[in-house]
């Protein structure tokens, strides 16, 4: 132990300033009889503590100096005050070292331990360290890591199920072509189209399910750049061009020219506008029409809606085709097959960018699907210049 006196009292310093945790000493300003003498068990005979010396470490805690100061108990209601106060009154009156664990004020939490001290004073004095555990790791529930581990595991499947399905749709493009020669007989031909098709169905199928169980984990990040969205909108028409011009749907556009720049992800842009272009296609029968259109809202805000002539969804359904591989009980042109995929997508892929999907539609009168970015998204086109610097 080390002696008294000015030596002692430095080393003793030297060695609380290098703890890592806070340190302190505190005398028991007793109120009324001596406690050796009445025996009380409450902390009704200690008005307060008062702090000797104390290290950086607890002054930081704290956030201020210490030595001097009063610990009131009239002054503590709750929070890692109170709960100290409390260890400390404990220790005095058990006479024994007592450890707890506090919450502060912000939802810290603070590991006490308070021993009694021999200082040679006649109140009792009690030695106190202080650790800031920070805040409590909240426990996620059951369901959510059995919907995380079901998201992580579709994600990891798609992944390994593109490769070998990239691999049937480049050979079938090379037997579709004849490049190595004829395939002789005519069925070949039609064969080899038919496998094509497939496996171009099969591929959206499984870019869908990567893209919602991504949007579902806590692990998605998005690419965020300005964006001219007339560009990505013609883009997507441009991509579904054919398609409408095979199912005989006349597709058109009606862009704003006065549109902001939209700070987003390109990529889940181009992917929520060709998943609303491919839906209103798909259930728009030959000679019924889709628009495009997108504009600057009252509130500051970006507008893209995609509206079609198509079967249409019944109110009461509408709640069912945003969920995933839900769909709609309605008349659908032939061929028309959803996966159930395709809107959900596009709600999760708003929402990570604190927007909304509004879908509005009415049986056989069509659908009318409704992107609303928020004003925060919105970028006057100077401001393109310096997102690019800054990258």
């Amino acid at each position: 132990m080390v002696g008294q006196g000015p030596v002692g009292d430095a080393l003793l310093g030297a060695a609380m300033a290098a703890l890592a945790d806070g340190i302190g000493v505190l005398v028991a300003i007793i109120d009324g009889p001596d406690i050796e003498s009445t025996g009380i068990k409450s902390t009704g005979g200690i008005a307060d503590f008062e702090w000797l010396t104390a290290n950086r470490a607890a002054e930081r805690l704290f956030g201020h100096p210490l030595a001097g100061r009063r610990l009131r108990a009239d002054d503590l209601q709750d929070g890692a005050g109170a709960g100290l106060f409390a260890c400390l009154a404990d220790c005095v009156m058990e006479k024994q070292a007592v450890r707890r664990l506090v919450v502060a004020p912000g939802g810290a939490r603070w590991r006490i331990a308070a021993t009694p001290f021999e200082s040679g004073l006649a109140a009792p004095t009690v030695c106190v360290s202080l650790a800031e555990l920070g805040p409590e790791v909240p426990t996620v529930p059951e369901s959510d890591r059995a919907h995380r581990a079901k998201a992580e595991f579709l994600a990891h499947m798609s992944h390994e199920l593109r490769t070998p399905l990239n691999a049937v749709l480049g050979f079938s493009e090379v037997l579709l072509a004849e490049t190595f020669g004829p395939l002789g007989s005519p069925r070949y031909h039609s064969y080899a189209a038919d496998i094509h098709a497939s496996g171009t169905h099969l591929l959206s199928l499984i870019d869908g399910i990567l893209d919602l169980s991504q949007s579902e984990t806590t692990r998605t990040e998005m690419q965020e750049e300005a964006i001219n969205v007339a560009d990505a909108a013609r883009q997507a028409l441009a991509q579904m061009g054919d398609k409408a011009a095979a199912r005989g749907v006349d597709i058109g556009e009606d862009l704003s020219g006065d549109l902001p720049l939209l700070y987003g992800d390109a990529r889940a842009l181009q992917r929520m506008l060709t998943n609303l272009l491919s839906n209103a296609v798909k259930f728009t029968p030959s000679g019924g029409q889709v628009m495009l259109s997108a504009s600057p809202m009252p509130d500051g805000g970006i507008g893209l809606m995609v509206a079609d002539t198509g079967a249409g969804i019944a109110e009461d359904e509408l709640a069912r085709v945003l969920e995933p591989f839900g769909s709609a009980d309605m008349a659908v042109p032939r061929g028309a097959t959803g996966t159930g995929i395709g809107l959900p997508v596009v709600k999760r892929l708003m929402e990570m960018h604190g927007g909304r999907l509004d879908l509005y539609s009415e049986p056989g009168a069509g659908t009318t699907a409704i992107l609303m970015f928020p004003p925060r998204r919105s970028l006057p086109h100077a401001a393109s210049h310096g997102i690019a610097g800054t990258a």
